[in-house]
């Protein structure tokens, strides 16, 4: 048996996997770059496709800077470049004349729950929030019907209903923090500074799911998208600054605790086994990341993204030579969804199917008919107030149907209309009615590819079942049930997570 250290929620534990079994690991971090804001501040001065900032804004332009959300990355970054970032583009913007009464700041949140001013001043640090926060700082709401404008349809049928500040700016600069190849090019105005309207056209489980994964950006996911992009281009004048992030997961001091290359548990984990869940929850919420910029670029969104992929391949992509019947996947507590919050068993499903299966290019890992042996407590319960209607969804959709397709036709629409979820969106800090769909959505390409899940050490059983997944009382005997549909050498691949990372099958056998 092959011993490893593996994340399982909030501890740090050994397993022991079949002799066979292939570790694959993300690529060593990249260098950071040396003077980030700099490259910034030369980023917009030289943009990739469009005029230099000189050229576009002066005294009396009005200017929207909107920035991705602190959902990513996981665990927060401990100087968050999009602080960074802003602050740069606010120097070159004073300096060009640009009044700060003609800036906005506007986090763009999509469907996400809304931001307090602490959380914002998080992300855009001490110096951005003194000069800008909180009057020139708010968060979009895709549910304000004043504050949003329906542009119309693409060619091929996709409305375009955006944030207002899109057509009321001379300018408006987009600030993405990139971590997986699905976030960043239209994708930031379109979803960011969407409506549900849009957002809609590309989260259902025709494209989620038939599509090919959101991570490569030749799915439908971003046909989609770039559809809609092209059609907002014609009323809008945007200009993204796209950061690329590099994999250094944990700062110096915490590596020698946290890396996942130690022989053996380390001691701290070793005495918090049995400490209460809610002190290692406590605990592992304080984590901060080192993750550093590896490139920036600056100029139209598509011009950007091109470079960003380069980059961000660099950095994350992992090539692999044929597709295996099985993966084992350990999780920490980490869900893009539960920033400063708490996870739930909808978000524990999602990081494992949503995201990590998704993290390929072209093909998953796993073939049809695989199975995934997962290790993850699934905690139940849920945040009342950041995710109301999860609880819903938990309690009285998934006990009548696990389809996406049939969810889709039967409930969606009745949570994104709810007239209390509009209202815990809009003003209490809630994910909008439809975002628990969403969430379930995208695990549907795994859920269809794979023949079976099976979880290890669930706290509850009943929380497996209900999201329709087998339980196993032991990683043996997770073994055993593979073996069971796979065959007694069924190939094993384990993806050793934290950091993410992609891959590409070279073949499809």
């Amino acid at each position: 048996m092959v011993r490893r250290l593996v994340f399982y929620g909030d501890d740090l534990v050994q397993v022991e996997l079949p002799d066979r079994t292939e570790i694959l690991k993300a690529p060593p971090p990249l260098a950071q770059m040396p003077d980030y804001q700099s490259a910034v501040r030369r980023a917009l001065r030289e943009p990739l496709g469009c005029p230099p900032l000189a050229e576009m804004v002066g005294p009396g332009s009005r200017v929207t800077i909107a920035f991705d959300d602190p959902c990513l990355p996981l665990p927060p970054v401990w100087r968050d470049p999009r602080g960074l970032a802003v602050e740069a583009a606010l120097e070159e913007l004073f300096s060009l004349g640009v009044r700060r009464e003609d800036i906005e700041l506007v986090c763009a949140v999509g469907l996400h729950r809304k931001w307090t001013e602490r959380e914002l001043q998080r992300v855009l640090g001490k110096r951005v929030w003194a000069v800008m926060g909180p009057s020139r700082v708010r968060n979009h709401d895709a549910e304000d019907p004043l504050g949003n404008v329906h542009l119309g349809s693409t060619p091929e049928g996709y409305p375009v209903e955006v944030d207002r500040c899109l057509l009321e700016s001379d300018l408006t600069i987009y600030v993405n923090l990139n971590w997986t190849s699905m976030n960043g090019g239209w994708k930031s105005y379109l979803v960011g500074l969407g409506t549900y309207r849009s957002i809609r056209a590309h989260h259902n489980p025709a494209t989620l799911i038939e599509g090919g994964t959101v991570m490569d950006p030749a799915s439908r996911f971003h046909d989609i998208l770039r559809a809609q992009g092209e059609f907002l281009s014609r009323h809008a004048r945007v200009l993204s600054v796209e950061t690329v992030l590099n994999n250094r997961v944990w700062p110096g001091p915490l590596d020698r605790y946290l890396s996942l290359e130690k022989g053996r548990v380390p001691l701290p984990f070793l005495l918090s086994r049995h400490a209460p869940q809610a002190l290692k929850s406590t605990v592992s919420s304080a984590l901060r990341s080192a993750y550093a910029p590896i490139a920036v670029n600056a100029g139209h969104p598509e011009a950007v993204h091109r470079k960003t992929l380069e980059a961000l391949y660099r950095q994350q992509n992992v090539r692999v030579e044929k597709q295996r019947d099985a993966l084992f996947l350990a999780l920490p507590n980490l869900s893009p969804y539960a920033a400063f919050s708490r996870i739930n068993p909808l978000l524990a499903a999602n990081s494992a199917l949503g995201y990590v299966f998704n993290l390929h290019m072209r093909r998953p890992l796993v073939r049809d008919g695989g199975a995934l042996v997962l290790m993850q407590p699934f905690l139940p319960g849920f945040h009342r107030r950041h995710h109301l209607p999860y609880v819903e969804f938990y309690e009285k959709v998934l006990p009548e149907t696990r389809d996406p397709r049939e969810m889709e036709t039967r409930f969606e629409e009745s949570f994104a209309d709810r007239k209390e979820y509009i209202e815990a969106y809009r003003h209490h800090y809630s994910y909008h009615g439809a975002h628990p769909f969403y969430v379930w959505y995208w695990c549907g390409l795994a859920l269809e590819r794979l023949g079976r899940v099976i979880v290890v050490g669930a706290k509850k059983r009943e929380v497996v079942e209900r999201l329709g997944f087998e339980h196993a009382p032991s990683l043996a005997r997770a073994w055993d049930m593979a073996r069971e549909s796979l065959g007694g050498d069924f190939s094993l691949a384990h993806l050793s997570i934290p950091p993410i990372f992609a891959i590409e099958v070279e073949t499809g056998s």
